[in-house]
C-alpha cells in the first residue's frame, strides 16, 4: 500500500476559529514560587501526572551541588488545582539540571518520566547517571528507577534534551537524548520493556545546544529526529533504531531552539526553528526530497524561544515566540503568510525553558516558562488564556489526517477540549479502518480529559482510518470525527 505523496503545501483545515477574535492572557503566580532557582537553561514540560485530566508542570534542577544558592533539585512537579490558577509543589531527589519528557514506559496506563542532566549527584539509583527514566505511581512523586543500561554508551559530559517515541514499532516508547557543549553528541536507546535499555545509535563530535525532538518528517511511519548539534540536525529513522542524515538542503547549525508539528496538513511533521534570533518554519517536500521554508511574515530578530501549538482552537498550530519582555503569537493564512494575532508584555528578558498546554480546559492553550529578568534568577510563570464562557467541544490535534503509522507502534493521540467552567469531562476514543461510517472499535472509554492518550496502533493495512471522539460532561456530550483519513500498514514504505 503506497500513499500518494503530497508535494504542495496543503490547505489549512478550519474548525471554528473566527478571524479577529481576541486572545487575552493573565499572569498566574499562585504556588509557583515554592522553589528558588538559579539562572540558566532548563527543560520544561507539561502532562497529567495524577490521572485527573489536569496538566501539571514538570522540570528538573539544580545548577550546582544540591541546594547551593537555590532550593531547586531533582524532579520538580507543580500540580494543577484544576483550572491553572493555583499550583502545589512536589519534588524528589537532589540532581539536575536538564531536560524532561513524559510518557507511559511500561504500558500500565500511568505517566512515567525521562530526564537527562548535567549534575548527576543523586544516590541510590536515583539521579546518579546522566540519562534516567522512572516509573510514576499517579501521585507526582514516589518515582521508581527504570533506567538500567541508560547513559552507558560513552556519555562523558552532561546530557540535556530528551524525547520519547516508539522507534522500532514494538509498542514501547524509546528515547533520544542530546548533550550540550562539546563533544558528546546524542544517543538513541531502545526500551526493552523490563526496566533495561539498549543503545541503538550514537553520534559524537562537535558542539551541541541541549535540545532534541522526534517527528515523522517524511511520513513513512518511522519517527525521525531533529537535534541541536553541529553538522547534521535532521535525521531519518529506518524503523530499527538507526538514523541517517535528512538535511537535504537545510543548514541550521547547533545553536537553535525548535518545535515539531504538522503545520501544512500533509501528514508529515514540520519544524519551527529559532536561529540567531530569527523565527523560521520548514516542511519537507516529499516529491522534491528537500526542506522548504514557509516563514513569510515571521520576525527575523530578537526571538529566543519558539513553539508550535493551536492557540486559537481552529485545529492548526500557530507559532508562539518568546522574546525579551514579549510573547507573540502568529497565525498562518492559506498561502502561509504569518500574521501576528496576539502579543503581551512580560517582565523577563532571558528564557530558560517554555512549554504550552491547556491548564483550565477552556479550549485555548496556555503558556508556562522559566526565565530571568536581567541578571536575576529564573522565575516560573504561567500565562493563562482568559476563559470566555467555554462550551463543551473538542478539536482533534493528532492525528488529523494524511499521517502514516506502522501497526503495533505507540503513538500519542492529542486533542483540545472546551469544558464549561466548574465542570469536568471524560473522553472516549474509537477507531475505524474502513472509513468515517465505521464500524468502530474502542481505543479507550471515559479516559481523563488530559488532551493526550498513548495508543498502540492496531496491526493491519488500511488507507482509510479514522478516529472518533466523544467528550462527555454533566452538561452533555459531543462526538467529533477527524476530517481526513490516515493510513496504517504492517510494513514500512
Amino acid at each position: 500500500m503506497k500513499k500518494i505523496l503530497i508535494s504542495a503545501v496543503a490547505l489549512l483545515l478550519t474548525y471554528q476559529w473566527v478571524p479577529g477574535q481576541t486572545l487575552s492572557y493573565e499572569l498566574i503566580t499562585n504556588g509557583l514560587d515554592a522553589v528558588t532557582f538559579e539562572i540558566g537553561l532548563a527543560g520544561l514540560t507539561v502532562g497529567d501526572l495524577h490521572g485527573d485530566g489536569s496538566l501539571d508542570i514538570v522540570t528538573i534542577g539544580d545548577h550546582g551541588s544540591p541546594h547551593v544558592n537555590a532550593t531547586e533539585a531533582g524532579i520538580m512537579v507543580w500540580a494543577n488545582n484544576g483550572d491553572g490558577t493555583n499550583w502545589s509543589f512536589l519534588n524528589e531527589g537532589d540532581f539536575g539540571y536538564g531536560g524532561v519528557a513524559l510518557g507511559d514506559l511500561n504500558n500500565d496506563g500511568i505517566v512515567d518520566i525521562g530526564y537527562a542532566m548535567h549534575h548527576n549527584y543523586g544516590t541510590g539509583d536515583f539521579g546518579d547517571q546522566l540519562i534516567e527514566t522512572a516509573l510514576g505511581n499517579g501521585s507526582g512523586a514516589g518515582w521508581a528507577p527504570y533506567d538500567d543500561g541508560l547513559a552507558t554508551d560513552g556519555e562523558t559530559y552532561g546530557m540535556f534534551g530528551i524525547d520519547f517515541a516508539d522507534v522500532n514499532h514494538d509498542g514501547l516508547l524509546d528515547l533520544a537524548s542530546n548533550s550540550f557543549g562539546c563533544c558528546n553528541g546524542f544517543r538513541v536507546y531502545q526500551n526493552n520493556g523490563n526496566g533495561t535499555w539498549s543503545p541503538t545509535f550514537a553520534k559524537d563530535g562537535g558542539n551541541a545546544n541541549q535540545w532534541c525532538k522526534f517527528g515523522d518528517f517524511n511520513n513513512d511511519g518511522n519517527p525521525d529526529l531533529i537535534v541541536a548539534t553541529d553538522g547534521t540536525q535532521l535525521w531519518s529513522s529506518d524503523g530499527a533504531g538507526h538514523f541517517t542524515a535528512l538535511q537535504n538542503g537545510l543548514a541550521l547549525g547547533f545553536n537553535i531552539d525548535f518545535d515539531v508539528a504538522d503545520v501544512n496538513n500533509d501528514g508529515a511533521a514540520d519544524i519551527a526553528v529559532e536561529k540567531s534570533g530569527s523565527a523560521q518554519v520548514y516542511y519537507f517536500d516529499l516529491a522534491a526530497n528537500i526542506w522548504k521554508s514557509i516563514s513569510t511574515g515571521l520576525p527575523t530578530r530578537g526571538v529566543q524561544g519558539i513553539r508550535l501549538a493551536d492557540m486559537d482552537m481552529d485545529g492548526n498550530p500557530e507559532v508562539v515566540l518568546w522574546s525579551s519582555r514579549l510573547i507573540s503569537i502568529y497565525h498562518a493564512s492559506t498561502d502561509f503568510t504569518w500574521t501576528q494575532i496576539a502579543s503581551f508584555a512580560i517582565a523577563e528578558t532571558a528564557l530558560a525553558g517554555i512549554a504550552i498546554g491547556d491548564f483550565d480546559h477552556d479550549g485555548f492553550n496556555d503558556i508556562t516558562y522559566l526565565a530571568s529578568a536581567g541578571s536575576g534568577d529564573n522565575q516560573l510563570r504561567v500565562y493563562r488564556h482568559v476563559p470566555d464562557n467555554p462550551q463543551l467541544s473538542l478539536i482533534p490535534i493528532f492525528p488529523k489526517g494524511e499521517e502514516h503509522f506502522l501497526g503495533g507502534s505507540a503513538q500519542f493521540i492529542q486533542w483540545l477540549s472546551s469544558v464549561p467552567a466548574t465542570d469536568s469531562a471524560t473522553v472516549s476514543i474509537q477507531f475505524s479502518s474502513t472509513g468515517p461510517a465505521g464500524p468502530w472499535t474502542n481505543v479507550v472509554k471515559d479516559a481523563p480529559n488530559s488532551n493526550r492518550y498513548q495508543w498502540i496502533v492496531p496491526t493491519l493495512d488500511s488507507s482509510n482510518c479514522y478516529l472518533r471522539y466523544r467528550i462527555r460532561s454533566s452538561s452533555g456530550s459531543q462526538k467529533v470525527t477527524i476530517l481526513r483519513p490516515f493510513s496504517v500498514s504492517t510494513a514500512s514504505y
